[in-house]
């Protein structure tokens, strides 16, 4: 069984990014919440959290995104080109859309995504695309828990990104908006804000 991509089977203490792997724990510095947390449009994680799964999404060319699943409504998303790490951004779970049935949920994914995008008093501006709408950016994920070996499931998603200033931060706080199709009947639409992480506001141990 192939293990994300690498052509041979691995163990969960191979080498993903920053030593990340199943049940490791994370722990974050505070210091940035707490310096502007009336500004974010997110809550802070606690630590430490857990990385309950995995995600890994394969974006061709020797691109990957890795999706470390935490105990709260939280993940962190790591990029990886021909295995070395690049950005690192966390992400915070807002309250996620539930379509009525199969027909509404294909019409959001097919509909095109607006310039602007509110999530609670924040609003948000495109990043990808030109114009009024654009197409939703397709990728595919397998989600593994138990081991790293063989995936539990494997999910479309349907993803647009949109990010904001935040006064007197040096970072902009970003949103992730995704149609999550995983079966016939499984789908929904979440909703994640964040911010980019430096290596030093985030350990895994």
């Amino acid at each position: 069984m192939q293990w994300f991509g690498s052509g041979k089977a691995q163990s969960d203490s191979a080498n993903l990014p920053y030593g990340a792997r199943l049940r490791a724990a994370v722990r974050f510095d505070d210091l940035t919440f707490k310096l502007n947390a009336d500004k974010f449009g997110f809550d802070w994680p606690e630590s430490p959290q857990i990385i309950e799964a995995i995600g890994d999404i394969d974006l061709g060319e020797g691109n990957r995104l890795y999706r470390l699943y935490l105990t709260d409504d939280a993940f962190i998303q790591i990029a990886t080109a021909n295995g070395q790490p690049g950005d690192v951004n966390l992400f915070v779970y807002a309250e996620s859309i539930n379509p009525s049935n199969q027909a509404d949920f294909e019409r959001w994914c097919s509909g095109g995504a607006p310039a602007k995008y509110r999530v609670g008093n924040y609003e948000y501006e495109r990043v990808w695309g030109e114009g009024p709408t654009t197409q939703r950016v397709p990728l595919e994920e397998r989600v593994y828990k138990k081991n790293l070996t063989s995936y539990e499931y494997d999910l479309t998603l349907y993803t647009m990104l949109y990010s904001r200033e935040v006064e007197g931060f040096d970072r902009e706080e970003m949103l992730l908006v995704t149609g999550e199709d995983s079966g016939p009947n499984d789908y929904v639409v979440s909703q994640a804000v964040g911010i980019p992480l430096t290596t030093a506001e985030f350990e895994i141990t």
